[in-house]
């Protein structure tokens, strides 16, 4: 009777071993890719047409029609920093200086060179005079 206790009892931890591990729920969740390896959403050709048309508004000194075009712009691609940095320019030069500094406080946000970035930090330095 006692071989048949420790054989019942050697077969349990031979079955309880040889139990296949307990399968894990696949991720469902796609992983994001770090910011270093995102790719840029392309710029619609409509949006390059609109900041050209207020750069050139700007440089007749049409700071109104300027701001306006932007501000169109902007609608189209609002994660770009290029328009910020044309807004905090014709804000600037229309003499608006709180809402050039926020501006390129937003563009801050998407510059993607030293070059930009720098332009828009100087611009964010603005007084609210």
């Amino acid at each position: 009777m006692a071989h048949v206790r420790i054989l019942a009892a050697g077969l349990i931890v031979f079955l309880a071993s040889c139990a296949a591990p307990p399968q894990r729920e696949p991720q469902s969740r796609t992983p994001a890719l770090p910011k270093s390896v995102e790719i840029a959403r392309p710029v619609s050709p409509a949006y390059l047409r609109l900041i050209d048309e207020g750069q050139a508004l700007l440089a007749q000194g049409e700071m109104a029609k300027a701001i306006a075009i932007f501000e169109r712009a902007q609608r189209i691609h609002a994660d770009d920093a290029r328009v910020y940095l044309a807004l905090s320019k014709a804000y600037k030069q229309a003499g608006d200086n709180r809402s050039a500094r926020a501006m390129a406080e937003r563009g801050l946000l998407y510059c993607q060179n030293d070059k930009q970035c720098s332009e828009l930090r100087a611009y964010s330095r603005l007084s609210s005079s």
